[in-house]
């Protein structure tokens, strides 16, 4: 009996350092379109009571394509927890908002889901198709790699075609969302 309680004792021990320990992922979106811009949006996503998102932060906007490298690091000890975000952002042409904070209405598309990131630091790849344009085609590259630090990593590929629908305004249409490890201020 005492070595099976033991042994229990052992493996829950093991179990919460295995969940704490220290981890690093690395994500890469490129995404290329026609007849719209890309735009990379940075902050805290938020949603009022009428169901409508917002994300408060800065963006960069491209006219064809952007590729955005984002990578979050967790720092686990005993009593503390560190989480680390860089990301960086290549387009030509790039415009951006140069540090400057602003409001953005979002419209997320059918396979994105943004209710569980409310409140949360993200980075949002969005597509705005001009009212003068037609519908717009949007290819997106995405892959993610995990990095335990006691583990083997884990890497994840897709690739997607969406069609974006011109609306009335320039809408932001959110194609992909990445979570930054740390709640919104």
């Amino acid at each position: 009996m005492r070595r099976a309680l033991a042994a229990c004792a052992v493996a829950l021990s093991m179990t919460l350092v295995a969940s704490a320990q220290d981890s690093s992922v690395k994500s890469k979106t490129k995404i290329k379109t026609d007849d719209a811009s890309v735009v990379s949006l940075t902050g805290c996503l938020q949603r009022d009571v009428t169901g409508t998102y917002t994300l408060f932060g800065t963006a960069v906007v491209a006219d064809d394509d952007l590729t955005t490298e984002t990578k979050v690091k967790t720092d686990n000890d005993k009593n503390k927890s560190k989480t680390t975000t860089t990301s960086k952002t290549k387009a030509d042409d790039a415009r951006g908002t140069a540090g400057t904070l602003s409001t953005f209405m979002l419209i997320p598309r059918d396979t994105v889901s943004l209710s569980q990131h409310v409140g949360q630091q993200v980075q949002l790849s969005a597509v705005v198709v001009d009212p003068d344009h037609k519908d717009a085609d949007v290819k997106i590259e995405d892959k993610t790699t995990v990095d335990p630090a006691h583990g083997d990593d884990h890497t994840k590929r897709s690739t997607s075609k969406v069609e974006v629908d011109r609306g009335a305004h320039g809408q932001f249409a959110v194609v992909s969302v990445k979570p930054l490890g740390s709640p919104c201020r």
